[in-house]
């Protein structure tokens, strides 16, 4: 498609290629050059509509049309004009498969349209679309942009703001010149610092009724720094996308929206509309269909990524991938999942979030954060964090994650070594743990509070040192530690609940540290404990007992 815009600066054409990648600058170059103009002279061909760019910027066209003195024109190349007034022939075709295209946007379409409603309203407003990565927060606000953005004097979509700050911090003045050369309607000037950009972009901003989308913001200064006021022309709409949560709180008065996950008809129909190019399974693929939809969860990012992936593939590729799913996260939906992780948590939180991930969905959150204080983690403000990155939600008090973010921290952790599950800083899969622990020597198990019988120590033959110091409900300790035969430490140290010693406590022949100091409740001791030469050391603090053989190192 071709479109001659005539304005004061002269002819201008635009060519619609399907070669060129159109990104968010183009757009807004096309959006400039079609409200900036007086003519426009729209060159129909046969395959017109099967660009959906095309649709949309005749959309537009129209649009302006209809609320200025914008002139249009039409010219049919190689086409009869009943072919484009009835929508027959190849527009017939092509017209169709536009409108599949929009129902694969799922609910966005509608969302979009109900996001600024046509109400004529003076008041400027803020809307904040909020939610996880991929729940389609980018694809409403820009449907919303589409839908909308000819109802205003200017108009400016700002896409993946934290993302590319975060590569690139000098990149806000970048974006800073997109914005006020998109609401100014001229080419890009210059700004030599981020100061100067926020005070042009506050001068244009008040002085017109506009249209502006920051989608990814993560910071209220990233806000700030793109829109260089608070104080907006009457009538002005600002629509911001965010994973972040917390930035409701700093914000000021504004409307949002949390964009939720689909429901299963909804999800099946997206996916569908990627695998299969209709509004359902094909016969034969119902089973398989429905397990995808089990592992994404209503997440339109996965249901896309992988209904595209499988779209004309044959039954086994289908059981392949399934079965390497359950390995490994598609890379896609990794990449898209990460960057909240990596752009938006410090180290801290960092650390708290895979330890929830790998060990603590659907515990209880007080007694989580218990366990992960003694790590050093602060896992009550950690927490707070992480919710606000929409990575963690609180259920009746149980920790609850979506099951793809939950994959995309335990992806992270078995990266660190894909073959050498010992070097990971976690382990969460019995096989591997119990390999590991078959090589451990030290065990650390101190101030386990609700620790009330210690586990089947036979698989840890290994194991030199077992500590239990302050596991003040641990009421036995199994017999099975008999199996220990290089154990030299044992510390029960106040376990205050502890009320007899294993009889196979006499099998460790090379136990030479062993602590019960604080142990009030213990009432009997073993025979074979006097009889253990090895032992060199025995703490036993307030603990009288006749022991015949005399440890060369007592205190009682």
């Amino acid at each position: 498609m071709e479109i001659l815009a005539q304005s004061s600066s002269g002819l201008s054409v635009f060519r619609d290629d399907d070669e060129i990648e159109r990104g968010g600058n183009l757009k807004s170059e096309l959006d400039k050059a079609i409200k900036g103009s007086q003519v426009a002279i729209i060159v129909f061909s046969k395959d017109y509509a099967s660009s959906k760019w095309c649709l949309d910027e005749l959309a537009m066209i129209l649009a302006c049309k209809d609320t200025s003195q914008h002139e249009v024109f039409p010219v049919f190349y190689d086409v009869k004009p009943s072919e484009v007034k009835k929508q027959s022939g190849s527009f017939a075709h092509s017209f169709s498969r536009y409108e599949k295209e929009l129902k694969k946007a799922g609910r966005g379409t509608e969302t979009g349209k109900e996001l600024i409603k046509k109400d004529g309203s003076s008041n400027a407003n803020i809307l904040v679309i909020y939610g996880m990565g991929g729940i389609g927060k980018t694809t409403i606000a820009d449907i919303a942009y589409n839908l909308n953005c000819h109802r205003f004097e200017s108009s400016s979509f700002v896409a993946n703001v934290n993302q590319l700050i975060s590569k690139q911090p000098n990149y806000i003045l970048e974006l800073q010149n997109q914005v006020l050369s998109n609401v100014l309607k001229r080419g890009k000037g210059r700004l030599d610092d981020v100061h100067e950009g926020e005070f042009k972009i506050s001068q244009a901003i008040r002085s017109k009724r506009v249209l502006v989308v920051l989608d990814d913001v993560d910071k209220l200064k990233q806000f700030n720094t793109l829109l260089g006021t608070q104080a907006f022309y009457p009538g002005s709409k600002i629509i911001i996308t965010t994973r972040n949560k917390g930035l409701l709180r700093a914000l000021p008065a504004h409307e949002a929206r949390e964009i939720q996950i689909l429901d299963d008809d909804q999800s099946l129909e997206l996916f569908s509309w990627h695998a299969f190019g209709q509004d359902h399974p094909v016969d034969g693929y119902e089973e398989q269909s429905e397990r995808l939809l089990r592992r994404c969860n209503g997440l339109p990012l996965a249901l896309q990524v992988l209904g595209s992936s499988l779209f004309r593939r044959s039954i086994d590729i289908w059981e392949d991938e399934l079965s390497k799913l359950e390995k490994t996260p598609h890379t896609d939906i990794q990449e898209v999942l990460e960057r909240s992780f990596y752009t938006s948590l410090d180290d801290y939180d960092r650390d708290l979030f895979l330890h929830i991930a790998c060990f603590f969905i659907g515990e209880e959150k007080d007694d989580t954060v218990k366990i992960l204080e003694m790590c050093d983690l602060h896992p009550t403000v950690g927490i707070e964090n992480i919710i606000d990155q929409c990575l963690l939600t609180v259920e009746g008090n149980k920790l609850m994650m979506h099951q793809l973010i939950q994959e995309m921290g335990k992806e992270i952790v078995d990266k660190e070594s894909r073959k050498e599950p010992e070097r990971r800083s976690r382990l969460w899969r019995h096989k591997e743990s119990f390999h590991y622990l078959g090589c451990l020597k030290t065990l650390d198990l101190s101030h386990s509070e609700r620790l009330a019988k210690t586990f089947n120590f036979s698989r840890l033959p290994n194991l030199e040192k077992l500590i239990l110091k302050g596991c003040v409900g641990l009421l036995e300790v199994c017999e099975s530690i008999g199996f220990l035969k290089e154990l030299d430490l044992l510390d029960l140290e106040d376990c205050t609940s502890l009320k007899k010693l294993p009889r196979n406590i006499g099998l460790l022949n090379v136990l030479r540290e062993l602590y019960i100091s604080g142990c009030s409740n213990l009432d009997d001791h073993p025979a074979e404990l006097g009889k253990m030469k090895s032992l060199s050391v025995f703490q036993a603090d307030k603990i009288v007992w006749n022991i015949t053989c005399t440890p060369k190192a007592i205190v009682l």
